[in-house]
């Protein structure tokens, strides 16, 4: 487990997009990158032998240079080809259709989340999960689909009891006990888990399939009131884990696949969390889904 001690600090990233100029882009933590690269105004286009206008939406999209490359924007040199440029906001991907085919029919609307289904709270760090109380969340692993497998699944979890584990029992969780940092402590934290509507589209590159007992929430690690956080946790390698309660729930490991409909199953097990020493601390899960930018994955729960 990586532990991470820290106080929280707020960077402002400005991200540029290249070659893209075709709408909203969500950026994730897990795919942007931050460069440094310059427009070029001595640098225009031509397409037929015809200089191509670079003006869009009231801008001059200007042509970028770097490492070495030049960068032009693929919905006016498209434009000027006479192609179709569109963007698939779900699958993060740029669809150009060649002249004479027909564009294909492309939905930017957001997959609905489910709201808290009992506690009333959002979830956010202004604005927890209470504790005991129940909230569904739809998770979304979906990383260049087409290529890679993609899924879905509804998760509501409900805490239900946190104890605190002593010192003399940390190697029976496979705590480290040779480098104790003075500042965290750990708990077990009993969950009570239902898993619905589980789903899969297989990926050129992928494997077809996936064992439902693989989908569990992500567990992120515990920040505290006065901004500290700590990353870790884990949900298996002890008596009465997470994981081990699945197994005993899905003894013949069920696969999901493409066709499987309406996979689900329902739980009660532990999870192991480093929490801040004397501090009121929020558990909080991440949430896969690439279209949501970094801060909006994180659902925060009440420890008490």
């Amino acid at each position: 487990m990586k532990k991470l001690l820290t106080k929280k600090t707020l960077i402002a990233t400005t991200v540029v997009s290249l070659a893209l100029s075709v709408g909203s882009i969500a950026y994730s933590a897990t795919t942007q990158k931050k460069i440094t690269a310059l427009q070029d105004y001595a640098i225009s286009i031509e397409v037929g032998g015809k200089e191509v206008d670079l003006e869009l939406d009231g801008s001059t999209l200007y042509p970028i240079k770097y490492e070495g490359r030049t960068y032009v924007p693929a919905r006016i040199v498209a434009d000027a080809l006479g192609a179709d440029v569109q963007w698939d906001a779900n699958r993060q991907v740029v669809v150009i259709t060649p002249e004479g085919q027909t564009p294909p029919v492309i939905d930017n609307s957001k997959p609905s989340t489910p709201p808290a289904s009992t506690s009333g709270n959002k979830g956010t760090f202004a604005d927890p999960v209470k504790f005991g109380t129940a909230f569904t969340y739809t998770d979304l692993v979906n990383y260049k689909p087409g290529e890679y497998d993609t899924s879905s699944a509804d998760y509501t979890v409900t805490l239900k009891k946190v104890t605190p584990i002593p010192v003399s029992d940390y190697e029976d969780y496979r705590i480290d006990t040779t480098d104790l940092d003075p500042d965290v402590e750990y708990v077990r934290v009993l969950v009570d888990l239902k898993v619905k509507n589980v789903t899969m589209k297989a990926g050129s590159e992928g494997t077809g399939y996936a064992y439902l007992a693989n989908f569990t929430p992500q567990i992120w690690g515990a920040q505290a009131l006065n901004d500290y956080y700590v990353i870790g946790g884990w949900d298996s390698g002890f008596a009465g884990s997470m994981d081990e309660k699945i197994d005993a729930v899905l003894p013949d490991f069920p696969k999901v696949t493409p066709s499987t409909k309406g996979a689900s199953f329902e739980v009660s097990g532990e999870w192991l969390l480093p929490v801040i020493k004397g501090q009121e601390n929020y558990l909080v899960l991440s949430r896969q889904d690439t279209t949501l930018d970094y801060e909006d994955t994180k659902i925060f729960f009440k420890l008490k």
